[in-house]
């Protein structure tokens, strides 16, 4: 069964524009506890999920920016042709 255009669910632009610092508040409070009580699993766990969030929150920062920088600086319009290099000797 085919999904309908309704179908896809689009977030608020505050909410959207703020996750990447959202999962990098949650990747340094993370990291945070872990380093508070290094003795057990729990550490390791949260350590995980905290590095786990901060890469995330980086990429998507990252992804934003290039995606952005593109669409700013190309048009929609047609390619141009190549110009021909000289040949080399």
């Amino acid at each position: 069964m085919r999904r309908s255009a309704e179908a896809h669910v689009r977030l608020p632009g505050p909410i959207y524009e703020s996750l990447p610092s959202a999962y990098a508040v949650i990747g340094a409070a993370a990291l945070g506890l872990s380093a508070i009580d290094t003795r057990n699993w729990r550490a390791a766990s949260t350590f995980s999920i905290g590095f786990a969030a901060l890469v995330a929150a980086l990429t998507i920062h990252l992804r934003r920016r290039d995606f952005r920088d593109r669409r700013r600086r190309y048009s929609g319009g047609p390619i141009p042709p190549a110009t021909p290099r000289p040949p080399r000797h």
